[in-house]
């Protein structure tokens, strides 16, 4: 009788401790899956926040000895954004955040390019680069510096992403406008067409001040930086859809918290496991 009683007890505890360990298994997988896209995320920024410990007349004499060396003549906002975020093989990472930087500084970018030819068309030749880099732009100070709270930098600066992509993706539908890319966001925040809202200028900045935040909206859809975003995914992030990618710990907008002790709801407490 009491062999039979023993095993019934232990057939009974057994199913129990195996589920306990099976949850934990669990806890540690959904850890593992965490921290692993937390990493994933951290390179992934890596080239904007190297941008932002860049200076101008340095990104520009990384630019231009690229191009020296790859023999190319000229860039736009579009080749900056591809080579910051899509970079060729082999594209040194000190080229990428230099172009990060001309993303995120376009009062910057803009003098570089305008220093030839007066107006803002968004290309700039190799000799724009090679006159920033050898300290041109010390002796023209930028819109951003002669009237601080006029400049469409500065005005971009204090719209979130939300207002932002809202802001353009009204500007879109009103205009009949299919998709933006670097370029069209470049020419609405310094050459725009008579008549822009000024709101529509300072939104433009915004996602040029904030390449991730703009890689985030334009792969919305389609995987692949290739720097286009339709009226769509603006109408998504004007909905909220980057506060839920926050919320799903799938965001990469700037300051996400990437403390693992946030995480610590998910550990397994193995002092509980060791008592049994």
């Amino acid at each position: 009788m009491t062999a039979i009683v023993n095993d019934t007890v232990s057939s009974l505890a057994t199913p129990g401790t195996d589920s306990s360990f099976s949850s934990e298994d669990q806890n540690i997988k959904q850890l593992e899956q965490q921290v692993d896209q937390m990493i994933n995320q951290a390179l992934q920024q890596s080239s904007s926040s190297l941008g932002q410990n860049t200076t101008g007349q340095d990104a520009a004499g990384t630019l231009a000895s690229y191009m020296k060396q790859n023999g190319i003549s000229s860039l736009d906002p579009n080749k900056l954004y591809q080579l910051a975020n899509n970079p060729p093989s082999g594209t040194p990472p000190e080229v990428s955040s230099a172009a990060s930087y001309m993303l995120q500084n376009p009062d910057v970018y803009q003098q570089i390019e305008t220093h030839d030819v007066s107006g803002a068309d968004g290309m700039s030749g190799v000799g724009n680069f090679e006159w920033a880099a050898q300290g041109g732009l010390d002796s023209e100070p930028s819109a951003s510096t002669t009237e601080p709270m006029n400049s469409t930098e500065t005005q971009g600066a204090m719209m979130g992403a939300q207002d932002a992509a809202g802001t353009l993706s009204s500007y879109m539908s009103q205009n009949g406008i299919k998709s933006l890319d670097p370029n069209k966001l470049y020419q609405l925040a310094n050459n725009p067409p008579a008549g822009t809202p000024p709101d529509v200028s300072a939104a433009a900045s915004y996602m040029l001040q904030n390449p991730d935040v703009y890689q985030q909206i334009e792969t919305h859809d389609v995987s692949g930086a290739d720097g286009k975003s339709g009226v769509g995914n603006f109408q998504w992030a004007a909905q909220g859809g980057l506060d839920q990618m926050v919320s799903d710990g799938t965001s990469k907008l700037p300051g996400m918290n990437l403390d693992l002790s946030m995480n610590s709801f998910n550990m397994p407490d193995f002092s509980q496991t060791q008592s049994m």
